[in-house]
């Protein structure tokens, strides 16, 4: 799908995402190709949780903070309610009995798929649709600022 430059940012963490999402569910069925994905549940628990720390917060507050001025109501109130339960969800997969944890990682991988398939189908044409290009250029800005960022924190220190 064509995205406007100034969310392009956005969308490709979404492609990330979306890995994440089929690796998740290819491990948690068994298959035999899980696209590099651990085959057990707490190598996917890990897996999830490297997607929570790299991407999941960070992303989930600058859609709420940098887009969140732009949405109707209703969009904004669905974008909050479907971060919130995939923080909720990866929660759970993380302190969870096997089985809870088994069912937390697939209702996360399932909501994490629909919910990046909305936003790229409906959130952003709907944002680009309605929003001024100089607003648009204001969220990219402001993107690009927290991407930099995000990479500096993940860095690890270097100590002599």
């Amino acid at each position: 799908m064509k995205r406007s430059r100034e969310l392009r940012p956005l969308s490709s963490e979404h492609h990330q995402a979306l890995l994440v999402a089929f690796q998740l569910k290819k491990g948690l069925a068994g298959h035999g190709e899980t696209a590099g994905a651990p085959r057990d549940l707490p190598g996917l628990v890990s897996l999830a949780k490297r997607y929570e720390d790299a991407l999941l917060h960070t992303h989930t507050s600058a859609e709420e903070e940098l887009l969140g001025r732009h949405l109707t109501a209703d969009q904004l109130r669905r974008l909050k309610f479907e971060h919130g339960e995939l923080i909720r969800l990866m929660e759970v997969a993380k302190g969870g009995a096997a089985a809870e944890s088994r069912a937390a990682l697939t209702a996360f991988a399932d909501l994490l798929e629909r919910h990046v398939r909305w936003e790229e189908q409906e959130l952003f044409p709907s944002v680009e649709d309605r929003v001024a290009e100089a607003d648009l250029v204001q969220v990219m800005n402001e993107l690009e600022k927290r991407l930099v960022l995000a990479k500096m924190d993940q860095k690890p220190s270097r100590r002599n």
